[in-house]
């Protein structure tokens, strides 16, 4: 009798827990979290040297002034952390001799590229991981402008108007 005792009780906790996940799932999975990004974002609205403009999926970012700009898309939203992955939209036509030199067509894939996560509506984080070259299989250009305003610590950017 106790061993049945005991077999209920675990049956119950276990059934419990994975009800408990199933849940959870289902919630991230029909989140309706606004997200309010569309905006020029910058680490410093006066006299910031990146830009990240949102509109909608689609993203600008002045990756190094003068030399790299690019257009992103979004790739997917994380609704429990606020935040949203992109991946680069095409390659871009507006670069100097540094971007003229990169292998824009072993970067145009499903990789993310960057990511922006939601501190408050006016403040994300923002994450540059770098272009994903698909025949090395590796990061490459893992510098961005704004690595150079934050002295490379976390970057925060502030929504500008």
């Amino acid at each position: 009798m106790k061993k049945v005792n005991i077999l209920i009780v675990l049956f119950s906790f276990v059934f419990f827990n994975c009800q408990k996940k199933s849940i959870l799932k289902d919630d991230i999975k029909t989140s309706t979290i606004q997200y309010h990004i569309d905006g020029r974002w910058m680490v410093n609205c006066e006299n910031g040297v990146g830009s990240l403009t949102i509109e909608g999926k689609d993203a600008s970012l002045i990756l190094l002034y003068n030399q790299v700009y690019i257009d992103m898309i979004e790739l997917k939203r994380f609704d429990f952390e606020n935040g949203i992955s992109y991946k680069l939209k095409e390659i871009p036509e507006d670069m100097g001799n540094i971007g003229r030199n990169l292998k824009w067509k072993e970067y145009i894939n499903d990789e993310p590229i960057a990511y922006i996560k939601m501190i408050d509506d006016k403040t994300y984080h923002f994450y540059w991981y770098g272009f994903y070259n698909k025949k090395t299989k590796k990061r490459e250009f893992k510098e961005n402008s704004f690595d150079q305003e934050t002295n490379n610590e976390e970057v925060i950017l502030k929504k500008c108007k």
